[in-house]
C-alpha cells in the first residue's frame, strides 16, 4: 500500500508541473527538434516539418526523408542530416537543398561550434565547413570510416567512434580522449560546457569531464535522446520524460522530473524550452535562473478532484488495483479450493429369444413357435471433490497472474497519463479563456470549443463522472459568465 501511495503521489506531482502544450500532434514520431528563424522545426521518422507557434497553423512538410537523424541551426542556415545525405535550408529558400559531401553517404549527426564551423558525422568520415566557407571538406584528424555522432560544447567538438571519443575543434587537433568505451557510451546525444566542466549526453547517460578526469553517470531514466543547457542547468530528454538538473548536482541523484511522458527532442529558444513528444510540443517558460517556471495545482480542493477523477477512470475502465489483487490472492491459494466433479450414467438392456419347429402328429403337420423377451435399465450418479495439492509446489498460475498484472499496470499508467494530460490541458484552456479581453470573440469561441471537447473526452474516459465532479469544483468558477 505504501508503494502504491508513493507511486500515485509521484504521478500527481509530475503532472502538477504543467507546461504549455501545443495542441497540434506531430505528423510522425519525433526524432529531433530545432528552433530556427522564429519557427520550430521537427524532425520525424517520416520527414522534416515546420511550424510557427504564433500563427496557430498546423505542420507544413519541408523535406520528405526517412528518418531525420539530426538538425543544427548555423546562423541563417538550417542543416538537416538524413540517411540519404545532408540538406540545408538557406535564406530565401523554402525548400531544402542537397549538400554534396564527396564520397560520403548519409549524414549521421551535426554540430556547430562557437566559431560557426559546421561539423557533419557520416559513414565515410568527419566533414567540416568554416563559417565563411562554401564547401565541406573531410577532417583527417579523426580516423576515416563510420563516425557514430558529433557534438559541440562551446568551442570544443566531440566525436564518437565505436569504442572511443575524440575531442578537438576549429584550429585544434583531434585527440583520443577516451578509449574502450562500451556500447551506449559513445553515441553522442548532445554536449554542454560550464566553466571547466563538460557534459556529454550519450544514449546510456551522461559523461562528466573535468580536470580530475571523466566520469560515467547513469541517470537511471532510460535511454537518453537529447541534452540541452540553459544557464547553469541542464535538461535531459529520455524515454521516461524530461529531467532538470543543476550542473553542479548532476550525478548526485538530485534532479527533478519536469515532464512524465517520453521526451524525444529539445530546443532552447530565448526564454523558452521546447520539448518534442508524440503528443505534441511542450513549452516551458524559463525563469530568471533558467529553470522551468512551474504552475502547481491551484487548491487542495482541485487536487482532490484530480485524485477522484483518476479513481473514477480506473473503476470505469476496470483497471482498479483491487481487481488484480483479488485474482492474485485466488491464484496463490488455488490448491485449497477443491475441484467439484459431477458425473451421471444411464444403462438400458434388452434381450429377445425366439425359435420355430414343426411336428407331424396324428396325420397332421403342426408348426410350433417359442419366444421370450426381457428388459432392464438403471441409473447412476457420482459427486466428488478433488484437491490438487501439487499446485502449492507449482507456481505456474501465480506467475501467469503476475505477468498479466505487469501488463495491466503498464496499461493503467498509460491511461492515467492520458487523463492527466487532458485534465491539465483543459485547465490551461479555461485560464486563457478567463484572461481574454472582451473583444476577442473569435479566440473565446475557439477556447470554449477546446474546453468542451476536452471535457467530453474526460467524460468518455470516466463514464460521465468528470462532469458530475466538476459541478462542485473550482474549475466551474474559472469559466466566463
Amino acid at each position: 500500500m505504501l508503494r502504491a501511495a508513493l507511486a500515485f503521489a509521484a504521478v500527481i506531482l509530475a503532472d502538477a508541473i504543467v507546461p504549455d502544450w501545443d495542441g497540434v500532434a506531430p505528423p510522425g514520431r519525433p526524432t529531433r527538434l530545432a528552433t530556427h528563424a522564429g519557427a520550430v522545426f521537427l524532425g520525424t521518422e517520416s520527414g522534416l516539418y515546420r511550424r510557427d507557434p504564433s500563427d496557430g497553423r498546423g505542420w507544413s512538410l519541408v523535406l520528405a526523408a526517412e528518418p531525420i537523424l539530426d538538425l543544427a541551426s548555423a546562423g541563417p542556415e538550417l542543416f538537416i542530416a538524413t540517411g540519404a545525405g545532408l540538406y540545408v535550408i538557406a535564406p530565401g529558400h523554402d525548400a531544402a537543398q542537397r549538400v554534396p559531401l564527396g564520397a560520403a553517404d548519409g549524414a549521421r549527426g551535426l554540430a556547430v561550434d562557437d566559431a560557426g564551423t559546421v561539423w557533419v558525422a557520416t559513414a565515410g568520415g568527419l566533414f567540416r565547413r568554416a563559417r565563411d566557407g562554401r564547401e565541406f571538406a573531410r577532417d583527417d584528424g579523426v580516423p576515416s570510416g563510420d563516425i557514430a555522432a558529433v557534438a559541440s560544447a562551446g568551442g570544443e567538438v566531440w566525436v564518437g567512434i565505436e569504442g572511443a571519443l575524440y575531442a578537438g575543434g576549429t584550429g585544434r587537433e583531434f585527440t583520443r580522449r577516451l578509449g574502450g568505451v562500451e556500447l551506449g557510451w559513445f553515441q553522442l546525444r548532445g554536449a554542454a560546457r560550464s566553466g571547466d566542466v563538460t557534459l556529454l549526453g550519450v544514449a546510456s547517460g551522461v559523461w562528466r569531464i573535468d580536470r580530475t578526469g571523466a566520469r560515467q553517470i547513469d541517470l537511471g531514466i532510460g535511454e537518453v535522446s537529447r541534452i540541452a543547457r540553459a544557464g547553469e542547468r541542464v535538461f535531459v530528454a529520455s524515454e521516461r520524460g524530461l529531467y532538470d538538473y543543476a550542473i553542479a548536482e548532476l550525478g548526485t541523484g538530485a534532479g527533478r522530473q519536469a515532464l512524465s511522458v517520453e521526451a524525444l527532442g529539445l530546443g532552447v529558444d530565448g526564454a523558452k524550452l521546447w520539448v518534442a513528444t508524440e503528443r505534441g510540443l511542450a513549452a516551458f517558460a524559463l525563469d530568471g535562473g533558467t529553470r522551468p517556471a512551474l504552475r502547481t495545482l491551484q487548491t487542495p480542493r482541485d487536487s482532490a478532484l484530480v485524485a477522484r477523477l483518476r479513481r473514477a477512470v480506473l473503476e470505469y475502465q476496470e483497471l482498479a488495483p483491487a481487481r488484480l489483487t483479488e485474482i492474485e490472492s485466488r491464484a496463490r491459494w488455488k490448491a485449497l479450493y477443491p475441484e467439484l466433479r459431477v458425473g451421471g450414467g444411464f444403462d438400458r438392456d434388452g434381450d429377445w429369444n425366439g425359435g420355430h419347429d414343426q411336428t407331424f402328429t396324428s396325420g397332421a403337420l403342426h408348426r410350433l413357435a417359442d419366444d421370450s423377451r426381457s428388459k432392464s435399465h438403471g441409473y447412476d450418479a457420482a459427486l466428488s471433490l478433488v484437491w490438487e495439492l501439487s499446485d502449492f509446489a507449482s507456481p505456474d498460475d501465480p506467475l501467469a497472474v503476475s505477468r498479466e498484472r505487469r501488463l495491466v499496470v503498464s496499461l493503467r499508467d498509460q491511461v492515467l497519463e492520458r487523463v492527466n494530460h487532458l485534465y491539465f490541458q483543459r485547465v490551461r484552456a479555461l485560464e486563457q479563456l478567463a484572461a481574454l479581453a472582451a473583444d476577442e470573440s473569435a479566440k473565446r469561441a475557439e477556447l470554449e470549443l477546446t474546453a468542451a471537447e476536452l471535457a467530453a473526452q474526460l467524460d468518455a474516459w470516466s463514464g460521465g463522472v468528470f462532469s458530475r465532479l466538476e459541478q462542485s469544483s473550482l474549475l466551474e468558477d474559472q469559466r466566463e459568465p
